[in-house]
């Protein structure tokens, strides 16, 4: 639930003479007497938001409950909903209680003149006393980095300066814990006084989901006690003075046209080989040009035109000309000795061939074959020589769920990335599924299941191993959505896992897997099973075996019956020692107990997101695994580090792997935008996986994060360059993946965080010219948050007919100081150069007006070129 408070619309001068004009400021003291000097919100799972002067300057706030020795966390407010409700027009109330109710408590949110008053209580019903972390808030360093901090009156060191060369804590505090902390910077003045001390520290760069890719300084309680009957309680008031700054008036630029060549430049790099291929003796200096004529000596094979395919999604193809070279194409599937998906490619003066082990392998030979082509000279070319490939494992997959929208958006991510990687098996956690034989739980996530039979042969035209996922003990949410089932659940207070000794359970599930196994036709099924007691249960790991033993014994029917292959996650079965975490058996004994309740030979994906490069760290429990009898997979998370040391253990240890994730429980492009991290890590996992290379992560030469980017949101190069008008002031100039820009001094759009006065809200370029498409080169002197929105641009046309198009952070552009790419556009030195197509046709342009959106990120536009 999200609760808004005081909206303050912003009023505007009128005119009609003096005597109008006393009035209107009249009426705006008035109205400025009513109106808040602040805006904050309160969200159930985000906690506390501030806005001053319309700037964030509280990014949220969360608590946690947890043994003294962190070995287990009780609840999270991060993972878990809290009530939260609006006593009156200043107040909002915030309530919890944990699943088990151990865990309960209250925060008291009283807005006063310009101050926001909490008052904190956490309760604890567990017999033994536990911690409690609080952040009372994370303040958005960009609102006030510019300014200076007083600590209990004392000056700290500089908040702009944040350059660490390690994860510890220590460094990052600002201070001694303090009870006041005084801001003060451009914006106004902030600060945050407490009844205990609490402590400030730099989140810039640290490696916890919270900071990751932001920019907060986290402020609140570390380490409370609370125990049965004695409650923690502390009080943090926020003062917050705004300085008010009037807008300057908006700013006319007129710009030098500069005819160019060259305005859309066609790229001559050469190709990046991801995955690294294990025998490379090509030549890219001696080069075969494609005429787009081809003969096949041997006959047309199959899966050619992929190739042709996807040298079209990289290049603007010319057509073919008349009477060009016929290059003979020959190729298809061979017993070349190598593992299956391996493939050997051979380029002449004249020919092509690709032979390849089993259709996966000439499949991947294909693909290669187009990531080989380059631009040389106006022509497509590829090297001369031998390429041999072979992949050091098996089984690469990844882990997706699915959705009303997963269709379209996984056929786009395999065949623009994915498959190119490498990738032969995918997991898909469909639970979600509108299923005949559960009525009544479907949500606005469901997909339908001839959707569902569609994305399976989708997959398995390609050569990509679909495995059906559907949780069958814990994380079962899903099962109970709208009250239903609940009389099969372990805890019906707390609907999360079913109940294996209630018969009803394996009637339901049944049912279930007979329908998806009958839908789906697959060779494996995966079962879940992870964290089953995470939610509802008591502190019994007895019970918790108890279950399993029921339970999977149960479930080895259904595959069995079914004559497919299980698998599951492995953490309940690793007790704490015999893995790097996600070790969830409780103890050695339990541990013990479950793993023999699983069918030998089942496949565990064995998941492991310590982040350490080091392949020694994640060898115990894929040894274990296989030393038991069983097939594990090494399933890694996004962390870069992570991903490098579990992948190389798997090719060690000859154990498949699987890239998974965690991007909200359906899958679709909106949700990958939110989690690019995850999507890009892809790229990382597939080189490690395929080639098991050695380098560490930051020698590999390459950002994967770009590397996703230009694979799944690229558009085709062209061939030869386009010529165009550059618009500057004739000094400098910059290229920017393929656009030319003529620099000029840019003109900052309005930012209430920078030190100098006020800035304009628009900016009016005139850039008179014809063409079909124009790119602005970008950047904003302040970060924001990816997503949101920075400044509209508008194309006036010739005629009165206007372009608009929003540009979003993240997306587009980014500061100045911003190290990360922009998802749509492509980026240098900083600049992001941002492209409007304006039509199939030259057409006049008159200007362009960029508007401010944003009050603090201070968007600035540093070229304009049409073409």
């Amino acid at each position: 639930m999200c609760v808004s408070l005081g909206h303050a619309c912003p009023a505007e001068k009128r005119g009609g003479g003096f005597g109008a004009y006393r009035i209107d400021n009249m009426l705006l003291t008035l109205l400025a007497l009513q109106q808040p000097v602040f805006d904050f919100e309160v969200l159930s799972g985000r906690g506390l938001q501030v806005r001053m002067a319309g700037v964030p300057v509280v990014r949220g706030s969360w608590f946690q409950y947890y043994e003294p020795d962190w070995s287990k966390g009780h609840y999270s407010s991060n993972w878990n909903a809290q009530k939260v409700e609006r006593v009156d027009d200043n107040t909002v109330q915030l309530t919890f209680t944990s699943p088990d109710g151990r865990a309960s408590g209250s925060q008291t949110y009283r807005r006063e003149g310009d101050r926001l008053k909490v008052h904190y209580r956490f309760d604890w019903a567990g017999e033994k006393p536990v911690k409690i972390e609080a952040s009372a808030g994370m303040v958005w360093a960009p609102s006030i980095e510019a300014g200076t901090l007083l600590a209990d009156a004392k000056p700290t060191r500089a908040l702009n300066t944040y350059v660490y060369t390690s994860q510890e804590l220590e460094p990052r505090r600002f201070s001694a814990d303090a009870s006041n902390y005084a801001f003060e910077a451009p914006l106004g003045k902030l600060s945050a006084t407490s009844s205990i001390p609490l402590t400030l520290f730099d989140g810039r760069g640290y490696r916890q989901d919270w900071a990751q890719g932001r920019q907060l300084l986290w402020l609140g309680a570390m380490g409370l006690d609370v125990a049965k009957g004695k409650p923690a309680e502390f009080d943090v008031e926020w003062r917050l003075e705004p300085r008010t700054v009037a807008a300057a008036a908006p700013v006319t630029v007129a710009l030098k046209p500069q005819p160019t060549a060259s305005a859309l430049a066609a790229s001559e790099r050469l190709p990046l080989l991801i995955p690294e291929p294990r025998t490379n003796r090509l030549d890219f200096k001696r080069p075969l040009a494609l005429t787009g004529n081809y003969s096949y000596p041997a006959g047309r094979f199959r899966f050619f035109e992929e190739f042709q395919t996807t040298l079209k999604r990289r290049f603007l193809v010319p057509p073919a000309a008349k009477g060009a070279k016929a290059i003979l194409a020959d190729g298809g599937v061979s017993k070349l000795g190598f593992v299956p998906g391996g493939y050997r490619i051979t380029i002449t003066p004249t020919s092509i061939t690709v032979l390849g082990e089993e259709d996966e392998g000439l499949r991947n030979g294909l693909q290669r074959l187009a990531q080989l082509a380059f631009v040389r000279n106006g022509q497509i070319v590829l090297p001369t020589g031998t390429l041999i490939d072979q992949p050091s494992t098996r089984w690469r997959g990844v882990h997706l769920f699915v959705g009303p929208q997963a269709v379209g958006f996984h056929q786009r991510l395999w065949d623009r990335v994915l498959r190119p990687m490498g990738y032969n098996k995918v997991v898909l956690q469909c639970e979600r599924t509108d299923w005949e034989s559960l009525p009544g739980i479907k949500t606005s996530e469901t997909m339908s299941k001839a959707d569902l039979a569609r994305l399976f042969a989708m997959y398995r035209a390609r050569d990509v191993e679909p495995i059906p996922l559907i949780q069958s003990f814990g994380h079962m949410e899903w099962l109970f959505a709208h009250g239903k089932n609940r009389d099969i659940a372990f805890n019906p207070e707390v609907p999360y896992a079913v109940d294996p000794r209630k018969p009803r359970t394996q009637e339901v599930l049944t049912k279930l897997w007979d329908e998806a196994v009958d839908l789906l036709k697959p060779q494996n099924i995966h079962f879940g099973l992870d964290e089953v007691d995470m939610r509802g249960f008591p502190d019994d790991p007895k019970l918790v075996t108890e279950l399993w033993q029921i339970q999977l014994p149960f479930l080895a029917t259904i595959a069995k019956k079914h004559k497919v292959g299980m698998m599951l996650w492995g953490d309940k079965a690793l007790a704490p020692g015999e893995a790097p975490d996600a070790a969830h058996g409780h103890n050695k004994e339990e541990a013990a107990k479950r793993r023999a309740a699983i069918p030998k030979g089942s496949i565990i994906t064995d998941w492991h997101y310590k982040s350490d490069p080091r392949p020694e760290v994640f060898y115990p429990s894929l040894q274990l695994w296989k030393r038991e009898g069983f097939t594990p997979i090494a399933s890694a998370w996004y962390p870069p580090e992570n991903i490098r040391g579990f992948n190389l253990a798997a090719v060690l240890e000859r154990a498949g792997t699987l890239q998974t994730t965690w991007a909200g429980y359906e899958s679709n492009e909106r949700n990958m935008m939110l989690n690019l991290n995850q999507f890009s890590a892809m790229i990382l996992a597939a080189d490690y996986a395929w080639s098991g290379r050695q380098e560490p992560v930051g020698q590999l030469g390459y950002d994967p994060m770009e590397v996703f980017r230009r694979l799944y949101f690229g558009k085709p190069e062209p061939v030869r360059s386009v010529a165009g008008t550059a618009f500057g002031s004739g000094k400098e100039g910059k290229r920017i993946g393929g656009i030319w820009f003529q620099t000029f001094e840019p003109t900052t759009l309005r930012s209430a965080v920078l030190a100098q006065e006020g800035r304009p809200s628009f900016v009016s370029l005139n850039t008179k010219g014809a063409g079909s498409s124009i790119a602005l080169a970008l950047d904003t002197a302040v970060r924001a948050e990816d997503g949101e929105a920075v400044a509209d641009v508008v194309v006036e046309l010739a005629g009165g007919k206007t372009i608009n198009q929003r540009l979003l952070y993240g997306q587009h552009v980014r500061a100045a100081d911003d190290p990360a790419p922009t998802t749509f556009t492509d980026r240098s030195d900083r600049l992001s150069a941002f492209r409007i197509d304006l039509g199939s046709t030259p057409v006049l342009v008159s200007r362009v007006i960029v508007k401010a959106v944003s009050p603090y990120a201070g968007l600035r536009v540093h070229g304009i070129t049409l073409w």
